[in-house]
């Protein structure tokens, strides 16, 4: 009986170890794509696109600093979306 639940115990800690893992990567790669759309321009060329980005990643640190890691990934994932489409726009206008 001791044993099992040490192996469940271990089984739950490994679990929340790797989403916590998941969740940091996808948002330092957000955080890397909302860089490379400054580095284009988007904040001039596609400020709200740019700045929408910006507010997701916010949120996304807070909610993961809060504990909260599936809605810091819903939170990613717009940012992510909002920084493609800036570095769209900005792409688009140097054109």
């Amino acid at each position: 009986m001791r044993r099992a639940s040490i192996v469940l115990c271990a089984v739950v800690l490994i679990a929340g170890l790797a989403a916590g893992c998941a969740t940091s990567n996808a948002i330092q790669s957000a955080r890397a794509q909302l860089v490379k759309a400054k580095g284009a321009g988007a904040d001039w060329s596609a400020p709200f696109e740019y700045f929408a980005a910006e507010a997701y990643l916010a949120k996304a640190v807070h909610q993961a600093e809060k504990g909260d890691p599936r809605q810091a990934d819903i939170f990613t994932k717009q940012s992510a979306d909002y920084s493609a489409k800036a570095l769209e726009i900005a792409k688009g206008g140097a054109k």
